[in-house]
């Protein structure tokens, strides 16, 4: 075990940790057994062929899920990467993805966004995943060029042209089997644009997975 990780535990043991949704007592990454269980009890597996690839999704973005993407996403609960990749995994499990030999890439953030937050909360799974799937994990195959504003507050019209020259693409990606992951489908606009340009590079293969999906996503 590692000093960090044996500090860790005697703080958690001296002051333990609430609950981030419910407030109880816990022990581990500020999220209950409680908690954990309704999430993992009440997923909800989704598949659609649309952008031109298969998209799989593991949840609904409801309830405690959202709660815990927000604090992920927002509040530096960075110790709930591993809801995230757990529900990517049990996705890939459910419709017996094979992914061998894929390079993982997980939807990048602008530079400013990046030094706000003082990670890629998606980055975070993706090593996860990377190593839970003995497969490469690849940060520099997408870059976001564009910082834009926060897209859920955002018409779908308002979202495709915020989102237009967004990203861009490294030639790298020719050839590759490429897996796009992501927090949340919602309306779909940053999967169509960053799929658009995968595409253009003549992937191998390529998929996506998110580990929820929104009441907005309409497919």
């Amino acid at each position: 075990m590692k000093f960090t990780e044996f500090c860790s535990k005697i703080l958690d043991l001296l002051y333990y940790r609430k609950c981030y949704i419910c407030s109880k007592k816990c022990m581990d990454m500020f999220l209950c057994e409680d908690c954990r269980e309704k999430i993992f009890s009440n997923l909800k597996f989704h598949e659609v062929k649309k952008f031109g690839t298969t998209i799989y999704c593991g949840a609904a973005y409801e309830n405690e899920l959202l709660k815990v993407i927000r604090g992920f996403k927002y509040h530096k609960k960075s110790d709930f990467r591993k809801i995230l990749s757990d529900i990517i995994i049990k996705t890939v499990e459910n419709y017996n993805i094979n992914i061998e030999d894929f390079v993982i890439c997980p939807v990048p953030i602008h530079e400013k966004r990046f030094k706000k937050r003082k990670y890629n909360h998606m980055e975070l799974v993706a090593e996860d995943l990377a190593k839970h799937f003995n497969i490469e994990l690849k940060t520099d195959l997408l870059k976001r060029i564009k910082d834009t504003v926060p897209l859920y507050k955002l018409s779908i019209t308002e979202r495709k042209t915020m989102i237009k020259g967004a990203f861009e693409v490294s030639k790298e990606i020719k050839a590759k089997k490429i897996l796009l992951i992501d927090d949340i489908l919602t309306t779909g606009t940053t999967i169509e644009e960053l799929s658009r340009l995968i595409l253009s590079e003549e992937p191998q293969k390529y998929i996506v997975i998110t580990a929820s999906r929104s009441n907005k996503c309409n497919f």
